[in-house]
């Protein structure tokens, strides 16, 4: 067996041991062993503080490597792109990186992950050995800052037993992330509020004036800034929140607007010109008595959504010297679709933008339902578009079905990879330890297969539950393929999570085809989809969008 040594040379001793323990659990599922005597590999790690943006070097020989980076964060970012750039079989075989230097400063300073911790979906259930294997994953692939967000919604107090239990989870895996050197950072809806608000403070939800439409996933307890005493109680409900966790280093805060979020009333409309900037400036100085050394970051996600004008009323907007101590506006431009006014004007010159991209849920209902989703061509279209514009951002990943999404986000932030499909290609090289062109067209053509349609009565779950794959043209090729890749890869890696979900993912659509997509019809697929439940912590209180279509697991 081929023996690996890491040797500290000066990298603060927390993040030291988070890196020994991460590259134990990643040798050994590879048939390698880390030790520290005699070894057959040396890595030596240090921290160099005249290095600077997060840059670190590699000189790497046949015998071992040495790493120095400007941080902590930025060693486990290097040595993540050792491992990447080495060769396992998955069986004991190692070839390591080619010998020279890479020195290296990512592309993007923002390089963060958002956790979507709610709806009891893998962030909020799963086991913290899990979650902190997570972050250990990101922090080798470049991620320096991790988001959450305490949904208000689901605690009548910040005090309650409840909210106390999940405070604690949450401060739990993020001190893990402090340890290891990444930052924190939070999004917040701006008029959120706790599940027994006041119902003369309520905001309005309906679609009245200007709004088209009704704001979605409005839970119709969030309160109005407009209203006597609202504001007041905003900001007395995230007092308490941030009490929780104000002793953690926290980067940044996401002011956010919709879903859920904002309010139709006359006084408020349209929101994200008028109700969201009424309450920002007692929101910021908030954060700013509770967490001086943290920055506030402005969202405009889902405007012009449900009314229109919201962005170009926005923009004009941008020169109040509410703004002049903010670097960072969020944006998503999907698919590249950039709204007129920066078409026009450019980026308001005082910020940078970070964006939001969506790898959970787009083309797919459940979210991960049916196992793996990766979106290499449309994350591919998006980046093309509009990437230049971001200095980084937070993907929003709801679980662990869209692992590849990730590597492939964080190929962009760090630069290391020119598309978003060599991106892919690298990430099924390392995780299932093999380069196979047929394995890898495989995985990204799952994406063909994603996109699927549920008949009106299949929303409510209500039986028979039927999801209309649109495109099955490589549906039975990539079964076919991970098939054989299922029975001749390395036990250790077809039992591992990430290939798992898209075996599983492969099996339940090729079962459905054999359905008329009627998943539950097929005994095959009910196994499947059991285990995919298992693997995201399912439980029955979890919310249907994070869950597979199974009607025997609990009530939906």
């Amino acid at each position: 067996m081929i023996n690996f040594k890491i040797v500290n040379k000066g990298m603060g001793e927390l993040s030291y041991s988070v890196l020994l323990h991460t590259a134990k659990r990643i040798l050994e599922q590879r048939e390698l062993a880390l030790t520290e005597g005699d070894a057959d590999y040396t890595v030596e790690v240090s921290v160099d503080s005249s290095l600077l943006n997060d840059r670190y070097i590699i000189e790497k020989t046949e015998k071992g490597a040495r790493i120095s980076a400007a941080n902590d964060c930025s060693v486990h970012g290097a040595f993540g792109k050792l491992l990447f750039d080495s060769t396992f079989d998955g069986r004991g075989g190692f070839i390591p990186a080619e010998s020279g230097v890479f020195d290296h400063t990512p592309a993007k300073k923002l390089r963060g992950m958002y956790f979507a911790t709610h709806n009891y979906n893998f962030y909020h259930v799963a086991p913290m050995e899990e979650i902190f294997e997570v972050i250990e994953d990101l922090g080798l692939r470049g991620c320096n800052c991790i988001e959450v967000w305490v949904d208000l919604y689901h605690y009548e107090s910040m005090q309650s037993p409840e909210a106390q239990e999940f405070v604690q989870r949450l401060r739990t895996m993020l001190k893990y992330a402090n340890d290891i050197g990444m930052g924190i950072s939070f999004t917040m809806n701006a008029n959120e509020a706790l599940y027994n608000s006041p119902e003369e403070l309520r905001a309005e939800w309906w679609e009245q004036g200007r709004y088209f439409k009704k704001p979605v996933a409005h839970y119709h307890n969030e309160i109005c800034p407009s209203k006597k005493g609202g504001i007041e109680k905003i900001i007395a409900d995230r007092r308490a929140m941030l009490e929780c966790f104000k002793d953690l280093r926290i980067d940044y805060i996401v002011y956010w607007p919709y879903d859920q979020g904002g309010c139709t009333c006359s006084e408020c409309q349209p929101w994200g010109s008028n109700g969201f900037l009424k309450l920002f400036p007692h929101f910021k100085a908030l954060v700013h008595e509770l967490l001086p050394n943290t920055k506030v970051v402005v969202s405009t996600w889902y405007f012009d959504k449900f009314v229109d004008g919201e962005w170009d009323e926005f923009y004009e907007r941008l020169d109040d010297e509410m703004f002049d101590d903010i670097e960072y506006l969020m944006v998503f431009f999907s698919a590249g679709k950039i709204p007129e006014c920066i078409q026009k004007n450019g980026v308001p010159k005082k910020f940078k933008l970070i964006d939001f991209p969506e790898i959970s849920m787009h083309f797919c209902k459940p979210w991960g339902g049916y196992g793996a989703s990766v979106l290499t061509s449309y994350l591919d279209k998006t980046n093309k578009a509009a990437a230049h514009m971001y200095d980084g951002g937070f993907p929003y990943s709801e679980g662990i079905f869209e692992d590849a999404n990730k590597f492939i986000c964080m190929g962009t932030y760090t630069g290391l990879y020119p598309d978003a499909f060599d991106a892919l290609r690298a990430w099924v090289k390392f995780e299932f330890c093999c380069d196979d062109e047929a394995l890898y067209e495989a995985i990204r053509d799952t994406e063909v297969g994603l996109t699927r349609v549920m008949d009106e009565d299949s929303q409510k779950y209500l039986a028979p539950y039927r999801s209309v794959i649109t495109d099955t043209s490589e549906v039975k090729k990539v079964y076919n393929t991970l098939s054989d890749y299922n029975m001749t890869l390395p036990e250790k890696i077809t039992k591992a999570r990430n290939f798992r979900m898209f075996y599983l993912r492969a099996l339940i659509d090729f079962e459905m085809l054999k359905h008329d997509f009627k998943p539950l019809h097929s005994a095959a697929c009910r196994i499947a989809m059991q285990e995919v439940d298992d693997i995201s912590h399912v439980e029955e209180r979890t919310s249907w969008a994070v869950r597979t279509p199974l009607v025997d697991k609990g009530k939906r």
